[in-house]
């Protein structure tokens, strides 16, 4: 199994804006739990990426820090 952001913490009060407002959430931020042993050595403890819509992927913007989903933006993949 890879590592990976493995818990999202908004994603029921994304889903209710959803329904309420009929807006769709551009992206649900995933951060890695704090009880996660198999984080790589290299990997921030609060490490966060966006799960974007399919097709989108989530890219890095070329500045901020590499380890907050803020630094990242939902593309259409190639």
């Amino acid at each position: 199994m890879a590592p990976a952001t493995d818990q999202v913490n908004t994603i029921l009060d994304d889903i209710v804006a959803w329904v309420e407002t009929g807006t769709a959430p551009e992206a649900i931020t995933a951060n890695v739990r704090e009880a996660n042993t198999e984080l790589p050595d290299n990997w921030a403890k609060d490490r966060s990426r966006p799960l974007c819509p399919f097709p989108q992927v989530a890219t890095y913007n070329g500045s901020g820090d590499i380890e907050l989903a803020e630094s990242f933006s939902c593309v259409a993949s190639e």
